[in-house]
């Protein structure tokens, strides 16, 4: 491939890395809402890119469940349903018992360090501050608990607790949406110092009792919302 050929594509692919980003934030902050259709003449506008990265960006968009895509017909935000929610938390705990075992068992002095740098970065974002960044707070809280289930060693279980993680951040703007009263939206209250302290006591029963509890948080936040919390705006 000559030179000039193999620089547009590389510097497609970065455009497409930014935009898929970007989207992926906007999606995850509701700009775009669940079931909302994706028009390519508005992505080009917003952010600045041409169709090819566009396109590409959409593609690895509906990889990870975020959009979902039509043949002949395009792009829409993948819509979310309880249903789903639930069934996505479900998953996660039955994986998360292994996962947990595992990594408890196995995990060395580097891990038990991964694990108390990555909650205190998690601990340093203040969920009640009103100028808070929940993504940066979502990328935290991400990374916490698969750094928790890392010292398991199996890449598979990783990746499949990743791919959860990722889907069940399709729901969180429902959880931290401002207009909620705070009494209904989701706050920590120590859930995470907690599990921290059970992983690196390498209690794995007292670790998925406040997993398991921590789970149930967010269920008990979810099922004091109406109908119309999931339904597209």
């Amino acid at each position: 491939m000559p030179q000039k050929e193999k620089k547009a594509a590389s510097s497609n692919a970065t455009l497409a890395d930014k935009v898929f980003q970007e989207l992926r934030r906007d999606i995850l902050l509701g700009v775009y809402r669940p079931s909302q259709k994706l028009l390519l003449h508005d992505l080009k506008a917003r952010y600045d890119a041409g169709g090819s990265p566009i396109r590409e960006a959409l593609l690895r968009l509906s990889w990870c469940k975020y959009v979902v895509m039509e043949p002949q017909r395009g792009f829409w935000v993948a819509p979310i349903s309880r249903h789903e929610l639930y069934d996505i938390l479900l998953v996660r705990r039955v994986l998360a018992e292994e996962a947990v075992r595992r990594s408890l068992e196995q995990g060395d002095e580097a891990w038990e360090l991964e694990v108390l740098a990555s909650y205190h970065r998690l601990s340093r974002i203040d969920l009640n501050d009103v100028d808070v960044d929940l993504q940066d707070w979502a990328d935290r809280h991400m990374a916490f608990h698969l750094a928790i289930i890392s010292g398991s060693h199996s890449p598979v279980i990783v990746e499949m607790m990743e791919s959860l993680y990722n889907r069940l951040e399709r729901y969180r703007h429902i959880w931290f949406d401002p207009a909620l009263p705070s009494s209904k939206r989701y706050s920590d209250e120590g859930e995470h110092q907690a599990i921290m302290q059970a992983v690196l006591a390498r209690d794995a029963d007292r670790t998925l009792q406040l997993l398991d509890q921590h789970y149930s948080h967010v269920m008990q936040v979810v099922e004091g919302l109406s109908t119309e919390a999931f339904q597209p705006r």
